[in-house]
């Protein structure tokens, strides 16, 4: 039950609080792989984007 799980907001204070050199954006358990994936899609995004309007200039819409 939720009313038996244990307080952990002390020990993330203590976690996400402390000095390092690590970006606080990057610093939870799932946050590298959220912010690569996020990264990746915006890549795929903006090539795409970019051949799309490279084949429109030249004339080539295939």
């Amino acid at each position: 039950m939720v009313l038996y799980k244990r307080n952990n907001v002390l020990a993330n204070q203590r976690y996400f609080q402390a000095p390092s050199q690590t970006p606080l954006w990057i610093k939870g358990k799932r946050d590298k792989f959220i912010v690569t994936l996020v990264f990746g899609i915006l890549t795929v995004g903006v090539v795409g984007s970019t051949v799309g309007l490279g084949k429109l200039v030249r004339g080539n819409r295939e």
